[in-house]
């Protein structure tokens, strides 16, 4: 998610409105939308079927819901700057995962069906 501010455009998490500060590890999808390696963690455990048809943040693919897919509780507070509506995919969690496990700046690794 970007938002524009007077030192310029901010880019955030749309999951958890957490800033990139080029030290936070994130993943840009379509559009400017954008995970963090935090939030993909929790994805990774907490995916499920998602209940209502939905459009994924990440690859705007519109979706069934029967799609497993995470998206935080929406009763939960969440901060400023986090897209409400945003929901990701179970492809573009497994994409992201592999990605973020690969990049050697990245202190984090996959393990397929360990989430």
């Amino acid at each position: 998610m970007q938002r524009h501010e007077s030192d310029g455009v901010i880019i955030s998490c749309d999951f958890c409105g957490t800033d990139w500060d080029q030290v936070k590890t994130m993943i840009e999808g379509h559009h400017g939308s954008v995970i963090c390696l935090d939030c993909l963690k929790t994805a990774l455990e907490q995916e499920r079927e998602h209940g209502e048809r939905f459009a994924c943040t990440m690859c705007l693919r519109e979706l069934r819901a029967d799609t497993h897919a995470w998206a935080p509780p929406r009763n939960s507070p969440r901060p400023e700057g986090s897209n409400l509506l945003a929901v990701i995919c179970l492809d573009c969690i497994h994409q992201a995962a592999g990605t973020f496990s690969k990049d050697p700046d990245v202190n984090w690794k996959w393990q397929r069906g360990k989430g």
